[in-house]
């Protein structure tokens, strides 16, 4: 962790914007954490914070996303043609580098990777309290399998009631509508909301995600990420 990430003083308060801050986390390696996260931020650059929202690396993954989206600018903080800032924070622990964006009035969206079960204490304590919890999952039996500890240890801990589910298919072929249904059914009335991503071709070529590919999304895929941005304002 830098040293300018561990922050002196009192409690720092949240930037007072309609948008919460947010921390995603995937229930396995794979399925679409990075980028969830990434175009979240990007839609909130796009639509209502400008440069105040920023997507924060703590995943602790050779990443390529800031390669992806075309990001120029300042090494320490990149910049996207949306005005998205994108900082690389891999060894910083997910309540140090909020508390570090809302230093600077930045609206963070932090990939913490796949590591719920690591992030789960953080989320619990008070200094993250306003922040909103997104878990991604895959619409495999498998992986959703793998997932149900996950639930049960967020349930358990009280943070599931206000973390929104992302259900993302990254397989063209696969028949997932019914096994997002018993998702949904299971988890409805558990968590803060439920959201599917449909199988998205400009994804799954897994090239460049910057503003000219971003225009060749599906309406379903702008759809979703739309949806995914209103679960995550302050009501």
């Amino acid at each position: 962790m830098t040293e300018d990430m561990q922050g002196h003083g009192g409690p720092i308060p949240p930037p007072s914007n309609s948008e919460r801050s947010v921390v995603v986390c995937g229930t396995a390696g794979g399925v679409g954490t990075s980028v969830i996260s990434a175009l979240l931020a990007e839609y909130r650059a796009s639509t209502s914070l400008s440069g105040a929202s920023w997507w924060v690396d703590a995943a602790g993954n050779d990443g390529d996303l800031h390669q992806r989206l075309r990001a120029t600018g300042d090494e320490a903080l990149l910049r996207t043609a949306a005005g998205t800032g994108l900082l690389p924070a891999p060894e910083a622990a997910i309540t140090d580098v909020v508390l570090h964006t809302w230093r600077f009035g930045a609206v963070p969206v932090v990939d913490a990777g796949a590591r719920p079960l690591t992030a789960l204490p953080e989320l619990c304590s008070p200094e993250l309290a306003d922040v909103t919890p997104v878990l991604v999952v895959g619409p495999r039996p498998d992986l959703l399998n793998r997932s149900r500890e996950v639930f049960s240890e967020w349930e358990h801990a009280g943070v599931l009631r206000r973390t929104i589910v992302v259900i993302c298919c990254q397989v063209p072929t696969l028949n997932h509508q019914a096994l997002t249904g018993m998702l949904t059914d299971a988890v409805t009335g558990e968590v803060a909301g439920v959201i599917g991503l449909d199988y998205e071709p400009v994804l799954g070529a897994g090239t460049a995600l910057d503003n000219a590919a971003q225009q060749g999304f599906s309406p379903a895929t702008r759809q979703s990420i739309h949806d995914l941005a209103a679960a995550t304002v302050r009501r």
